[in-house]
């Protein structure tokens, strides 16, 4: 009997830190809210947006448990058809000179790696969909056509808390302020923006 509580005691503090360092994806929170997205056309393009968030520990601490986001959906309509994306963060919706529209987003080193892309100036990645708007790849470089648009998606999610709702323009900025300021290179696409992974070499 004593072996056994001491076996117990032992397995006791493992099954603990196993379950706070796996998402609790029975506790888990959908956040959804709307943009009125200006696009570069002159129009305006309504985008709907999905975060999922589980409750999880941090990766330095697994009893540090928080709402962290898991996935992100971005889905919009354009021209009869519609584009559903999630990827990445993108920071730009903009339309192509042939009518198409593409997501600009800022490379990261992460990605890079994971999806051999090589250092490019601009350091940005875009986006371009397929005939069922579901399927996304990206050239070796964006496009100069795309250089010096403004960021115009929502760069931090709503609060958990936030009821579901449409930002406006005037909303977008001021929720992006703080981001624009900490990171310049992601207040535009940047024609001379030089990523980590380019500066290395």
């Amino acid at each position: 009997m004593e072996k056994l509580c001491r076996r117990q005691r032992f397995l006791w503090p493992l099954l603990i830190a196993v379950l706070v360092s796996t998402p609790l994806s029975a506790c888990a929170k959908t956040v959804r809210w709307e943009e009125g997205v200006p696009v570069n056309t002159g129009e305006t393009v309504i985008v709907q947006r999905r975060v999922e968030y589980t409750l999880q520990g941090s990766a330095g601490n697994p009893l540090d448990i928080g709402w962290k986001p898991q996935s992100s959906v971005l889905s919009f309509d354009w021209r009869g058809r519609k584009y559903r994306f999630d990827r990445h963060s993108p920071m730009v919706l903009a339309i192509s000179p042939e009518g198409q529209p593409v997501l600009l987003a800022i490379a990261d080193v992460g990605w890079s790696a994971k999806n051999n892309y090589r250092c490019t100036i601009p350091y940005y990645i875009q986006f371009v969909p397929d005939e069922s708007g579901l399927n996304w790849t990206w050239p070796p470089a964006v496009d100069s056509a795309f250089f010096n648009l403004e960021t115009n998606l929502l760069l931090r999610y709503p609060a958990l808390e936030e009821p579901e709702r449409r930002y406006s323009v005037a909303e977008r900025h001021a929720m992006n302020a703080e981001a624009l300021a900490r990171s310049p290179q992601l207040r535009r696409i940047d024609p001379s923006y030089t990523g980590d992974l380019c500066r290395k070499k």
